[in-house]
């Protein structure tokens, strides 16, 4: 599964060799931060950075809005592979995006010790359309997902520990807040996760302490919340401050003295930034309401131009091909998924209504549910706080890509609950009847299910990755009103 996201993520990746989309900001913004520490203005938009034009940036602080992680990390590619070419400022994100499979690899199994689930789990995310899409161009969100899923493996492997010995010493709680913390000093939505996986690990800390006959499991479950919580804020900020380090060292970034002392200058910038995205009023064509992100509804075309038809002579009319540059989701995947996410939802209402029948611990008892629970948590980590705050124009499908790898976690463990057969042993989310020809009807349909969504990937792979194609090709992938 990793040969397969390590193929699609840096196949022709230099392809196309201009900035694309959002790139013209963070990617300039990450070569001039490495030439002074901070980023600096550039004297126009132009996406080529051919010729020389990859060091033609100014000498004054531009007013970046986003912290300054995601570009450091996009300026190690650009150290290696140069800043006049794609695989500079792209091949950071492409490795983070073949990391982040691997992550989520690592939780399907430490939630399911299932090699099926696991298997899937990196398939569905190998080949999701926005993942690969989001993979293979310079910008913050492949970063941010990549730190999201390290974040949540910790906390997974917090939530797994044994409860009766010292509450105190969790090394797994502090690697997964430095996690959010890298994820916040790339993007500032990636503080969402971590502010409701605490919640998911307090709950869980209430449920094993009614488990272990605590007399007090909610006032015990709160103190130690308080506590490691307050830990785990101070290793986040201290990560946060970190990344700021370039900033702090040198005088000349912006904002940078506005205060006496660099930590009132750094509170002055965040106050700005913080405006900057609160009044943000610019109509954008590919604007997409966070309620249709799980459905795909609105792709954020990032790049589409003419380019020569095989065969045709240079200067000669090419506007029957095209080069484009969309996350248009694999359906099967994207829609499987939120399927998948509504069904781990049911069994888990399913299992508290058990344990509560029966006054007892049910709920904790069988790992898959926790592992579902964990899973819809962290999706609508990186989806619910945007239903229900954003009130700015410019927000865009591609933010979706921190759900995708928690979108194939949800559909590989039921999909591998499809195909287990029902004597099999260990504990299950769903009861099948005991038939063997029902079993085997199960396992055909998955996998022509999974065979059906690698075609449907390789089919789409093209609009991912700027490859030149025939307009009526590109048309045919078109299968919404608003893909265009």
């Amino acid at each position: 599964m990793l040969a397969v996201a390590l193929i699609l993520r840096f196949w022709a990746l230099g392809r196309p060799d201009t900035l694309v989309f959002d790139e013209v900001y963070y990617v300039r913004d990450a070569i001039s931060q490495l030439a002074h520490g901070y980023p600096t203005v550039w004297p126009d938009r132009e996406p080529s950075l051919a010729g020389g034009r990859a060091t033609e940036f100014s000498e004054s602080a531009a007013n970046a809005v986003h912290p300054p992680l995601g570009k450091w990390l996009i300026g190690l590619g650009i150290l290696i592979f140069g800043a006049d070419t794609g695989w500079g400022w792209r091949s950071a994100v492409a490795l983070a995006g073949v990391l982040t499979v691997a992550l989520t690899m690592r939780l399907a199994w430490s939630m399911s010790r299932s090699l099926v689930t696991t298997c899937l789990a990196g398939l569905l995310l190998a080949i999701d359309g926005v993942h690969v899409t989001l993979s293979r161009v310079g910008l913050l969100d492949g970063l941010l997902a990549c730190a999201i899923v390290g974040g949540a493996l910790c906390l997974w492997h917090d939530h797994l520990r044994d409860r009766t010995r010292s509450w105190w010493m969790r090394p797994w709680l502090i690697g997964g807040a430095a996690c959010f913390g890298a994820a916040s000093a790339i993007k500032w939505s990636g503080i969402y996760p971590l502010v409701f996986f605490f919640v998911f690990i307090a709950v869980s800390d209430v449920l094993v302490s009614r488990r272990t006959g605590s007399r007090r499991p909610w006032l015990g479950a709160a103190a130690r919340t308080f506590v490691t919580g307050i830990g785990a804020l101070i290793v986040a900020l201290t990560t946060y401050v970190a990344s700021w380090t370039g900033w702090i060292l040198t005088s000349g970034g912006h904002a940078r003295d506005s205060a006496s002392s660099w930590w009132g200058a750094l509170w002055r910038y965040h106050v700005e930034m913080l405006e900057w995205h609160r009044t943000l009023s610019a109509p954008h064509p590919y604007d997409s309401s966070p309620w249709t992100w799980p459905l795909g509804l609105v792709p954020t075309a990032m790049h589409r131009s003419s380019v020569p038809a095989p065969g045709a002579e240079p200067g000669s009319d090419a506007a029957d091909w095209v080069s484009v540059v969309s996350p248009l989701p694999n359906l099967l995947v994207t829609w499987g998924g939120l399927l998948a996410l509504v069904i781990l939802v049911i069994a888990v209402g399913m299992a508290v209504t058990r344990a509560a029948r029966r006054r007892g611990g049910g709920l904790v008892a069988n790992p898959l549910v926790g592992a579902a629970a964990f899973i819809v948590v962290a999706y609508l980590s990186g989806w619910l706080p945007w239903v229900l705050t954003v009130s700015r124009s410019a927000v865009f499908q591609f933010y979706a890509v921190v759900l995708t790898p928690f979108a194939a976690l949800a559909l590989a463990l039921v999909l591998a609950e499809l195909v287990r057969a029902p004597d099999a042993a260990g504990h299950r989310l769903f009861r099948f009847a005991d038939d063997r020809g029902a079993l085997l009807g199960r396992r055909i349909a998955v996998g022509i299910f999974a065979c059906v969504a690698v075609a449907v990937s390789c089919f789409f792979f093209p609009l991912w990755t700027g490859m030149p194609v025939s307009t009526a090709f590109w048309h045919l992938h078109l299968w919404l009103p608003d893909w265009v």
